[in-house]
């Protein structure tokens, strides 16, 4: 029978992601493992798949519910020994406490194994822990220990765990274990594969080394899934759908396009290299770092126009955050880089930094959505728009959006938002895109 368990810390930045990647990676020689994440993340899961080779998977309370987040875990837990779950920020922070890392846990009756980073204490650690213990309950049943300089600080902090919480053992401090981060967390492992490779591995023969792996697996629970059916994928494709990937756009929840796989062929194309997909019925241009690659974008005449002439033939597009940026007049960063000029709207490449969860009203009929209706997403990005001559589709009941408390910019069949949206928690999804389609 599968089985899983958790990793959280106190905070973020105690090494949570390493800790649990290299583990991964380890235990992956002995078992079939996924991870997942808790939370709206698109680069933490990067990590995990190089760890494990399996696509890992999202679980958010505030975006999927707790029906939706049980139903997600069975489904990608099929044909799995293990899952490993890595929670978000500190085990008891999330919104309005609701969608933390300690109710996913509670939710799915996952053991925890809490990360201490150790760098600036020693016998500390253990009053941390026991306040973590007690604050919950929770169900924190091991520790790992993070950034030991020595054996005997190891000592001192697994010295001080209070009685019934399992010492698993620790990473000693490494310079070869530090990622590099950007302004929205650790940098995307699509640029810097090689470097991500070799240190997943380095991590991995320190794992073996100071960590009792075998306790891991032990300590895990067995997970109570049913085996459940496939989702019906409604008969048959409805064509096929244009993603777009490069080191610009990469930010797609793996669910996300998986359910759009169960309607479409899905045919990725790069922007960044000027491709395009002629016999394209749907175009998904997700998030990412177009600001970091301006001159390509600029330049990619091809893409442009094909996006320009399906576009204007109705083709439907979703655009979200990054594609958002590229499809408005310009990204204004060192000077103005003309982008596709979908939208009347002006972009700033920096300024201050927006994070969230959003929920947005439909004023207006979409693809995504009926007037009147609510769904749920994220917002992070540091861009903004400095003018914007659009009227929209959203209402931000929750977050900022694109200027004035809206999001979802609209023009013909293409939908450009702020938002990073989760596409399998919006009600109907499949039935609204079959009807667009069809039109």
């Amino acid at each position: 029978m599968a089985r899983a368990i958790l990793v959280a810390s106190d905070r973020s930045g105690s090494g949570k992601t390493i800790i649990t990647s290299v583990m991964a990676a380890a235990l992956s020689r002995r078992f079939r493992v996924r991870a997942f994440k808790v939370g709206p993340d698109y680069i933490d899961p990067g990590y995990h798949k190089v760890a494990t080779g399996l696509p890992s998977i999202n679980l958010d309370l505030w975006l999927m519910g707790e029906v939706g987040v049980r139903e997600t875990f069975c489904r990608y837990m099929r044909g799995v020994d293990l899952g490993i779950i890595e929670g978000v920020m500190g085990l008891y922070d999330g919104v309005e406490v609701g969608s933390s890392t300690f109710q996913v846990a509670k939710l799915l009756s996952t053991p925890i194994i809490l990360v201490i980073d150790c760098s600036n204490i020693s016998y500390t650690a253990g009053a941390i822990v026991k306040g973590m213990v007690d604050y919950g309950p929770s169900n924190v049943v091991s520790v790992i220990f993070n950034n030991v300089a020595s054996e005997g600080h190891y000592n001192s902090c697994r010295l001080s765990l209070p009685s019934g919480v399992v010492d698993l053992g620790y990473l000693p401090r490494d310079k070869e274990l530090v990622v590099n981060e950007r302004h929205l967390g650790l940098v995307t492992v699509e640029d810097y594969y090689k470097e991500v490779e070799e240190l997943i591995k380095h991590g991995l023969e320190l794992a073996e080394k100071y960590i009792n792996l075998d306790l891991v697996y032990e300590l895990a629970n067995p997970v109570n899934c049913g085996e459940g059916d496939g989702e019906d994928d409604g008969g048959g494709k409805l064509g096929v759908a244009a993603v777009a990937y490069d080191n610009a756009f990469l930010f797609y929840y793996r669910a996300s396009l998986d359910l759009l796989s169960s309607l479409f062929n899905l045919r990725f194309f790069s922007p960044i290299n000027n491709e395009v997909v002629d016999d394209a019925d749907f175009i998904y241009i997700g998030g990412g770092y177009p600001e970091l690659h301006l001159t390509e974008l600029e330049n990619s005449i091809d893409t442009v126009s094909w996006i320009r002439r399906k576009s204007n033939s109705g083709t439907p597009i979703l655009a979200e955050c990054g594609g958002l940026m590229y499809l408005s007049r310009y990204i204004r960063s060192d000077r103005e880089y003309r982008m596709v000029g979908l939208f009347d709207i002006g972009i700033v490449a920096k300024g201050r930094l927006t994070i969230g969860y959003t929920e947005l009203e439909a004023v207006k009929d979409s693809f995504l959505a009926q007037s009147g209706v609510r769904i749920r997403g994220h917002e992070f990005h540091v861009s903004y728009a400095e003018y914007s001559n659009e009227g929209y589709v959203f209402r931000n009941v929750k977050g900022r959006g694109i200027a004035n408390g809206f999001d979802g910019a609209m023009v013909n069949n293409t939908l450009a938002l702020y938002t990073h949206t989760y596409l399998p928690s919006i009600r109907g999804i499949k039935d609204r895109l079959r009807a667009t389609l069809k039109k």
